[in-house]
């Protein structure tokens, strides 16, 4: 019959998960599929309800067209309950720490602000991890000539060559603390790299405005002379030089007047007291 078969293939179960089961233990383990059952019990009693309560639309729905809608909301509202929620991290150091597992440096989904998700690339292993990286110049594939709503919202590979974008840079600085890590190779292929424990974006109405400091590393403090100015593209000029350095240096930056540090510079490498290769700037949450 098949509720013998059913409880044969319960008890066997446990049996088959222990060779040197005792009948005591055998007696123990039914008592506690006894227990258990009574929560199988009410599932089946609110299938049954459920099943009233759909048939109760069906019969009283007036036209087909109706009830497909109805369902459809339903199945949809369904779906929210059904489904686990989704884990949002601001940025890659709330990712790093909330996930039990290793994570790999790599792209991943981010939430600065809460809700809208971006893609960003965690750096998961330099200096113990947990960096969002901000600009990433791999191999010049990618120019940085922009106007300023593409390096505001972002523009680039984000496997490759890329600008993180402004409004996000700023919604996470504003946020908490943050620091800014600088890595890049020289032109006599050391690698050099620049920390600063103070980094913050301003936000659009201040044209983005830099503020860095506490310089530690082995690159020098290219930044210095930046510190305090308003981002500049080639469409808003807004350094303290006579010409636009975006226009003149075919990047876009925190220009001063224009070069100490500019990692945006296109047609030619790189530069921070010299020209450099692949340079990343990443920040992290302190």
């Amino acid at each position: 019959m098949r509720i013998d078969k059913i409880m044969q293939e319960l008890q066997d179960t446990c049996i088959n998960d222990n060779q040197h089961q005792t009948v005591k233990k055998l007696k123990k383990d039914t008592q506690t599929i006894l227990d258990n059952i009574e929560v199988y019990k009410d599932v089946v009693k609110l299938n049954t309800k459920l099943r009233k309560e759909i048939k109760w639309i069906i019969e009283e729905s007036k036209a087909e067209r109706e009830t497909r809608r109805i369902f459809d909301l339903l199945k949809k509202d369904t779906k929210g309950i059904c489904s686990p929620p989704i884990a949002k991290y601001k940025d890659c150091t709330e990712l790093k720490k909330k996930t039990k597992k290793k994570l790999n440096d790599g792209v991943y989904k981010i939430y600065p602000g809460g809700d809208k998700s971006v893609q960003a690339y965690c750096d998961m292993t330099t200096d113990g991890g947990g960096w969002t990286v901000i600009l990433k110049r791999y191999d010049g594939s990618v120019s940085f000539k922009r106007k300023w709503v593409e390096c505001e919202n972002g523009f680039g590979d984000i496997h490759g060559d890329f600008w993180f974008g402004n409004k996000y840079t700023n919604t996470l600085t504003s946020s908490g603390k943050y620091e800014l890590r600088v890595d890049m190779i020289d032109a006599s292929n050391n690698n050099k790299y620049a920390v600063y424990k103070t980094f913050v974006v301003g936000d659009a109405a201040s044209k983005y405005k830099l503020t860095v400091g506490d310089y530690s590393g082995n690159a020098g403090d290219a930044l210095k002379l930046h510190n305090g100015m308003k981002f500049t593209t080639v469409d808003q000029d807004n350094d303290t030089y006579k010409h636009n350095c975006a226009v003149n240096h075919t990047g876009s930056w925190w220009y001063y007047n224009c070069v100490a540090g500019d990692l945006s510079r296109t047609v030619k490498k790189p530069y921070w007291y010299g020209t450099v290769s692949k340079p990343v700037m990443m920040i992290r949450n302190v």
